[in-house]
């Protein structure tokens, strides 16, 4: 949506744009807020079991490569920053998966689910995410 030509004109090669107005959209937009919770659960069922695999299972489905032991580092700790705040305010948590139509999965804990979809916003937010080079 962002830089996008007329389709009126044929255009070899599309200009390609970092924008904080991407930003905001990327982060915020109900369907990527949607997408960001539903990564969450799967990194949950599929990711592994520690917090590293499922930060490496992310990065990997989000970027297409493995994240190096700084990023993974990086990543763990948002996590367990956005564990703690949600089990400080579990309101928050239970708002923010809210948003979107896509069924919660009952069977997995919600405060644990808001956190890792803070972490995948965050993954989907990322430059190699969105970027094609």
């Amino acid at each position: 949506a962002f830089d996008a030509p007329n389709r009126d004109v044929c255009t070899i090669k599309r200009e390609s744009t970092n924008t904080p107005l991407q930003a905001l959209v990327l982060l915020n937009d109900p369907q990527f807020v949607e997408a960001a919770r539903v990564m969450a659960e799967r990194l949950q069922k599929e990711g592994g079991e520690t917090l590293e695999e499922r930060v490496r299972y992310g990065f990997r489905l989000a970027t297409g490569r493995m994240p190096g032991k700084k990023e993974v580092d990086i990543l763990a700790e948002m996590q367990q920053k956005a564990l703690e705040r949600f089990q400080q305010k579990p309101a928050e948590a239970r708002e923010f998966l809210q948003v979107g139509t896509y069924p919660l999965d009952p069977r997995l804990d919600k405060i644990e689910t808001a956190a890792w979809a803070m972490v995948t916003s965050t993954l989907l937010n990322h430059d190699e995410s969105y970027m094609k080079r």
